[in-house]
């Protein structure tokens, strides 16, 4: 397997589901990929994450690249884009672990809202249509 081309290992893989030529493509590549992630991503363990990722769309995508010549540039571009993803899902993940953390800094609001909340949808249903469109829109969308 060493000695084939990686268009040949990908054709191997996407006509014959080959796991040699697949693990072959793995190892050649696997180091380029990962740097490539650390660098995009600042964090070994989401780096893992993403190179993981690029390898499950390779074997996803094979038969459409059996006619890469240069293997790595896709490998690259898809790393970089799975690296973006992965970025703005843990920004989104932390954002709402802060939010969570600053909704529980208050125990005196708690209590407050504990006592407000079984009234809160009564009240809501009273407003005229306008009026409650206008409370929900504001405070809850």
């Amino acid at each position: 397997m060493n000695a084939l081309s990686d268009p040949q290992l990908l054709r191997a893989y996407a006509e014959r589901r080959s796991e040699a030529a697949f693990a072959e493509l793995v190892r050649r590549h696997i180091d380029l990929v990962h740097s490539a992630a650390v660098r995009m991503v600042n964090d070994v363990h989401l780096a893992e994450d993403v190179t993981q990722g690029v390898f499950v769309a390779l074997a996803k995508d094979a038969n459409k690249l059996t006619n890469h010549l240069v293997l790595a540039g896709w490998l690259h571009r898809t790393a970089r884009n799975i690296a973006a993803q992965t970025i703005r899902t843990e920004v989104r993940r932390r954002n709402r672990e802060q939010e969570a953390a600053a909704m529980h800094e208050f125990p005196e609001i708690d209590a407050a809202w504990e006592e407000i909340a079984p009234h809160l949808d009564a009240a809501i249903a009273e407003l005229n249509e306008s009026d409650r469109d206008a409370v929900l829109l504001r405070y809850f969308e």
